[in-house]
């Protein structure tokens, strides 16, 4: 199973380069060890909240974008322990998927 994501900019910059090994997400979905993570960056869409008394104070909207980056990795842990995680969220331990090395591994063969 692939499920796609999105993530914010500054978190697909540290999957990217390996600082990031994990992703915490809400429980949305079935998850499973073995499964692929297909990360999106996305650039969601700011504008000014009017309620706020603070300067510069931005509040996400819906919108945004796909910078049309995506890194895939392999879910190879999953922390569903509520002592540990919050409410319906899951931290997944990530692997980075390079296909050339992996292209011997029979799941990403022909």
């Amino acid at each position: 199973m692939v499920h796609a994501v999105k993530v914010l900019p500054e978190y697909f910059s540290a999957l990217a380069i390996g600082d990031k090994t994990f992703e915490v997400r809400e429980k949305d979905r079935l998850y499973a060890v073995g499964d692929c993570l297909a990360v999106n960056e996305f650039v969601p869409d700011e504008q000014v909240d009017i309620y706020s008394s603070l300067p510069n104070s931005f509040r996400q909207t819906s919108g945004g974008y796909y910078t049309g980056e995506c890194l895939i990795f392999l879910i190879t842990y999953i922390l569903d322990n509520p002592e540990y995680c919050a409410k319906n969220t899951v931290i997944l331990g990530l692997r980075k998927v390079d296909f050339a090395s992996d292209s011997k591994n029979e799941r990403f063969a022909d």
